[in-house]
């Protein structure tokens, strides 16, 4: 009877043991993951500031995620001389959305820009 005991102690530690590796894991994991989605975001606002002109807010409203094909990407409003686009931007700019203002694309935002990220953060990129 004491050896079943045993075993029966020693199987329920062990799977205790195992679901507490399990959770801290995966927070690390989820932590690394939001960590990469702000880099990300920070990344793709720099990238359309230097190609859209008259850029003064982007609020991001989701992480982010990566395609089937790779590609990360995350939906964005976008305030452009007083006027509010749904944009879609990738790491290297915009990625698709709304027809934006100006003909002169592929012209910097020279003006500080305030972005919010999808973490509620808010930063203003010179």
């Amino acid at each position: 009877m004491k050896k079943n005991k045993k075993g029966l102690m020693f199987s329920l530690l062990s799977v205790l043991m195992l679901v507490l590796i399990l959770a801290i894991g995966g927070k690390v994991y989820m932590s690394n993951k939001e960590n990469e989605n702000i880099a990300n975001q920070r990344t793709a606002a720099l990238a359309f500031k230097e190609i859209q002109p008259g850029i003064e807010e982007i609020k991001f409203n989701e992480a982010g995620s990566y395609s089937g094909a790779g590609i990360w990407s995350v939906g964005v409003t976008v305030l452009i001389d007083g006027k509010t686009y749904k944009e879609i931007l990738v790491k290297e700019g915009i990625g698709g959305g709304e027809a934006l203002p100006g003909p002169d694309k592929n012209v910097p935002t020279n003006t500080p820009i305030k972005v919010t990220y999808s973490n509620g953060k808010e930063e203003v990129l010179e």
